[in-house]
C-alpha cells in the first residue's frame, strides 16, 4: 500500500513536469538562460550587473549568446532606495563605468585589497540633484554581511579579485539595480528599435558630414561645443569623401537602458592611414528620455581608446606603453591632416605653449606657417618609417616626410619631441 502511494506520488510529479515546463520546476534552467532587460543588445565584451534586493553580483559575457561568468554575493548600502544625497547610506542605481583600480591602498581590511571607483554622479544624476562621491566597488576581507554599505558595492575579497580580467576601464558597464527584471535573451526589447534609430541618424549624419543635423540630435544646449566640437569637425571632414568607397557603420555596439536614462558605445571608422589600416575612435553616447523623446546629453567621445585611458584593470607595462604609442600614432596623423587640410586651429592646438623652434615661438611659428599656406597651392604632405619612443610622459616621434606644393618639392627627415599636458600629447621642440 505504501509503495503504491509512492509510485503514485512520483508519477504524478512526472506528469506535472510534462504537462507544465515553466513552473518552477524548470526556474533555475530558464534563470540562466535569462538577462536583464536593462541590456538592450551588446556584441561582445563584459556587462557588470548588481541585483540590491537579493545582494547579488553578476557578470555577463556576450559572443554569439550571453553567458553568465561570475556570480557572487554583494553587500550594498544600509539604506533601500537610489542614493540623492550625500551620506544618505543609499547606493545609486543607474548605469555607471569603471574609471581606474586602486591597488594595496593600505585601507582598513573593510576595503580589502582592490577597489574600482564608478563614475557616480553622471552627468544624468547632476542634472536630477543627486550628489556624492566615492562610490565604489570594492573587497573586503570581514565576513560578508547583507546591506552594510555606506553606499560601494562590496564583495569578499578573494571574489573581487577575480574581476580585473573582466573589467575594461570606461567600456565595460555596470548596471546597479533596486531590483533586476529577468528577460529572455530572445526577447526584443520595444525600445530597441527608437534607439538604434538614433545611431543611425548620428552616423548618417557623421559619414554625410552633416553638423547641424549631428546637432539635431543633442538636447537643446547640450550640442558639441569647444574642443569636442573641433574634434568631431576635423573627423566629420575626413570621413566624407571615405563613404563613396568604404562602408562606415558603427562597430562593436552595445546599448543599455535603465529608466529613462540609456547608454549607446560603440567605434566609428572616420580615417584611413597610409597603409591601408583604419582608423577610429570609441564613442559613447548618454542619452535621456524627456517628454517620451530621447536626446542625446552627452558625448564621451575619444580621438583614441588610450586617450580617455580605456585599458584592462589588470594592464601591465608593456600593454601601458603599446596604449601610448598609439595614442602618439593618432597625434601624429592628425598633425599632418590639419596641416594638409589648412585647418590651422587644430594645427596650432598640437603645439605646446611654451614651443619654440628656429627661434620662433608658437605664434610666430603659427603665423611663419599661415604665410607658407597663403604663397602655396596644392599642398601634399605623407609620412612613412613612423618611429615612436615613449617614456611615461615624455616622447619622440621620429619619420621621414614626403611633402610638396606650387612652390617646393622636398623629402626630409623630421623628429617631433612630445610631452604629455594634462592627459594630451603636445608638441615641444621640432626639428628637421
Amino acid at each position: 500500500m505504501i509503495i503504491n502511494y509512492f509510485l503514485r506520488s512520483f508519477v504524478a510529479i512526472i506528469l506535472l513536469i510534462f504537462l507544465f515546463p515553466n513552473n518552477s520546476y524548470s526556474s533555475s534552467s530558464s534563470r540562466s538562460e535569462s538577462i536583464p532587460d536593462s541590456i538592450i543588445s551588446m556584441s561582445s565584451g563584459y556587462v557588470i550587473v548588481v541585483d540590491k534586493q537579493y545582494q547579488k553580483f553578476y557578470v555577463f559575457q556576450k559572443n554569439n549568446t550571453f553567458s553568465k561568468v561570475f556570480e557572487a554575493p554583494c553587500s550594498t548600502g544600509k539604506n533601500p532606495g537610489a542614493k540623492n544625497i550625500s551620506g544618505d547610506a543609499k547606493t545609486p542605481n543607474g548605469i555607471f563605468f569603471v574609471t581606474k583600480i586602486r591597488r594595496n591602498t593600505g585601507l582598513s581590511e573593510t576595503y580589502g585589497s582592490l577597489a574600482f571607483p564608478l563614475d557616480y554622479p553622471t552627468l544624468a544624476d547632476k542634472r536630477a540633484g543627486r550628489n556624492g562621491n566615492n562610490i565604489w566597488i570594492h573587497g573586503t576581507t570581514k565576513p560578508l554581511t547583507p546591506l552594510q554599505s555606506n553606499g560601494c558595492v562590496v564583495l569578499l575579497d578573494s571574489d573581487l579579485k577575480r574581476l580585473t580580467d573582466l573589467i575594461y576601464f570606461n567600456k565595460t558597464p555596470v548596471l546597479i539595480q533596486e531590483s533586476v527584471n529577468w528577460i529572455s535573451q530572445n526577447q526584443t526589447s520595444s525600445s530597441k528599435e527608437e534607439l538604434e534609430l538614433i545611431l543611425l541618424s548620428w552616423n548618417k549624419s557623421f559619414i554625410d558630414g552633416d553638423i547641424k543635423n549631428l546637432d539635431s540630435l543633442y538636447l537643446p544646449g547640450a550640442e558639441l561645443k569647444g574642443k569636442k566640437r573641433d574634434d568631431i569637425f576635423n573627423k566629420l571632414k575626413l570621413s566624407k569623401p571615405l563613404n563613396k568607397h568604404f562602408l562606415l557603420q558603427p562597430r562593436d555596439v552595445s546599448i543599455l537602458r535603465q529608466d529613462n536614462t540609456a547608454v549607446i558605445m560603440f567605434d566609428q571608422i572616420f580615417a584611413v592611414n597610409n597603409d591601408n589600416s583604419f582608423q577610429g575612435f570609441y564613442n559613447k553616447l548618454i542619452l535621456e528620455r524627456i517628454n517620451n523623446k530621447w536626446y542625446i546629453v552627452d558625448d564621451a567621445a575619444a580621438s583614441s581608446i588610450s586617450d580617455k585611458k580605456l585599458a584592462p584593470a589588470n594592464i601591465n607595462r608593456e600593454e601601458t606603453k603599446t596604449d601610448s604609442n598609439n595614442s602618439i600614432n593618432e597625434f601624429v596623423n592628425k598633425w599632418v591632416n590639419s596641416w594638409k587640410s589648412g585647418d590651422m586651429k587644430s594645427y596650432r592646438s598640437c603645439y605646446a605653449s611654451n614651443f619654440k623652434s628656429k627661434n620662433m615661438n608658437l605664434n610666430d611659428w603659427v603665423n611663419h606657417k599661415n604665410d607658407v599656406r597663403k604663397r602655396s597651392k596644392n599642398i601634399k604632405i605623407s609620412i612613412d618609417n613612423l618611429n615612436i619612443k615613449s617614456d611615461g610622459n615624455n616622447a619622440t616621434a621620429s619619420f621621414v616626410q614626403y611633402y610638396s606644393s606650387s612652390i617646393l618639392k622636398s623629402r626630409s627627415s623630421k623628429r617631433l619631441e612630445l610631452k604629455k599636458i594634462a592627459g594630451e600629447w603636445k608638441i615641444i621642440k621640432e626639428t628637421t
